[in-house]
């Protein structure tokens, strides 16, 4: 399965996608035993991919025209396409799909919105990031954006007539020629319905304009840190999405109050350039109007496998340059939203104060270390697991 680079002892998330001890047990203990093969006639059939949506026909479709990477041996391939939709009157967008057009050349797809169309299609080279307001974010491995309803509250981003949607498309090094067609689908709601508008901002940016770069120099792990604030107005937070290069070695990132609570938001512990994406707080994170968001992380220069020869990196947009950014995805906080859970695109008003149907989370088990079920003990680190997926790391001293 695919790694899960978030910690789930800091923060939980939607959509978690982590072994449960046991079944890490049931792993460990298969490796111990030599990891004999089991009964091949017991195979599952090979999926079958298709390139086709997850979501169904799209109500609008972009497409950039053929486009031949210039990227050299040494420097990565930045370019825009802004793409008139022709829509004659404002939509709301519910869900949004990247399909890249070369999965081996498409490094990442910013998607904007831009008020001020042009009348065809416009192409920018050396565009480090599109035009209008940032909506989406696409790497290898990102789902579809779907953004969630209930009978009360529809979330998700305004559409107006007359729109562009620019793609900010990143084609790495090496990848001089490549073809690529990379499109976007847009899923609308009813023209009559009233949404609640998500923002997508860089609130952590360091080392990028307009910020003071940074520099890493060779055979040695250096830290990083940096802030934003103190927040104007009470906002709900719906994800985040954390980001570095082939340096980054792990990175964190918490909120606090101008009560001094600390509010965990996101900390990778292992970070893997190949694996990133959005991730979506179980239910919106109220950061109350006064709070500062702070962020701190490190790059690993020093000699290994994959940097046998390390030398001094500059902060910078191509790959073999560093970033060290968090976008986040909020609005305006309303009365309410703290109790609002993200799941498979819907939400549940339902809290654990008993206004409907959910009943307090119960602990299943406890478990050391290694997995075992045990009682509780006293001065040894245990894990307590409980029937809503949480699991929560504790010590007991006397």
């Amino acid at each position: 399965m695919p790694p899960w680079p978030p910690d789930t002892l800091f923060q939980n998330y939607a959509y978690e996608n982590t072994l449960s001890i046991d079944e890490i047990g049931t792993i460990l203990d298969w490796i111990v035993n030599g990891a004999a093969l089991g009964d091949t006639t017991l195979l599952p059939l090979m999926p079958n991919f298709s390139n086709s949506s997850l979501l169904g026909p799209a109500d609008l479709e972009i497409q950039i025209p053929t486009y031949s990477s210039t990227a050299t041996s040494n420097s990565d391939d930045y370019v825009c396409f802004s793409i008139p939709t022709g829509l004659t009157q404002d939509k709301k967008i519910r869900a949004i799909e990247v399909i890249p057009g070369n999965i081996q050349t498409v490094h990442h797809v910013l998607v904007s919105i831009d008020e001020n169309a042009s009348s065809s299609i416009t192409v920018t080279s050396d565009c480090m990031a599109p035009m209008g307001d940032l909506v989406y974010g696409y790497a290898p491995g990102s789902l579809p954006i779907v953004y969630p309803i209930d009978s009360i509250n529809k979330f998700g981003v305004v559409l107006p007539s007359n729109s562009s949607i620019v793609l900010g498309m990143h084609y790495p090094e090496g990848s001089f020629g490549q073809l690529d067609s990379t499109k976007v689908r847009l899923y609308f709601y009813p023209q009559s319905t009233v949404i609640r508008s998500i923002t997508t901002e860089f609130l952590i940016s360091e080392g990028l304009p307009p910020d003071q770069p940074f520099t890493l120099p060779p055979n040695q792990i250096t830290p990083i840190s940096s802030s934003f604030g103190p927040i104007m107005n009470d906002m709900s937070v719906m994800s985040v999405f954390p980001h570095m290069h082939l340096l980054g070695k792990e990175m964190e990132c918490f909120a606090v109050t101008p009560l001094n609570d600390t509010i965990n938001l996101i900390r990778v512990n292992n970070w893997d350039f190949e694996w990133q994406g959005f991730y979506f707080f179980k239910k919106f994170i109220k950061i109350p109007a006064g709070s500062m968001i702070y962020a701190s992380g490190s790059y690993d220069n020093t000699v290994s496998s994959s940097n046998p020869n390390p030398v001094t990196v500059q902060s910078g947009y191509n790959t073999q340059d560093e970033m060290f950014v968090f976008l986040f995805q909020f609005l305006a906080y309303q009365l309410g939203d703290e109790n609002i859970f993200i799941e498979n695109g819907t939400i549940s008003t339902n809290t654990f104060e008993g206004i409907t149907g959910l009943s307090p989370k119960k602990l299943l088990k406890t478990t050391n270390i290694i997995g075992q079920t045990i009682k509780s003990q006293r001065n040894t680190p245990l894990f307590y697991i409980y029937n809503d997926g949480s699991v929560e790391k504790k010590i007991i001293l006397e």
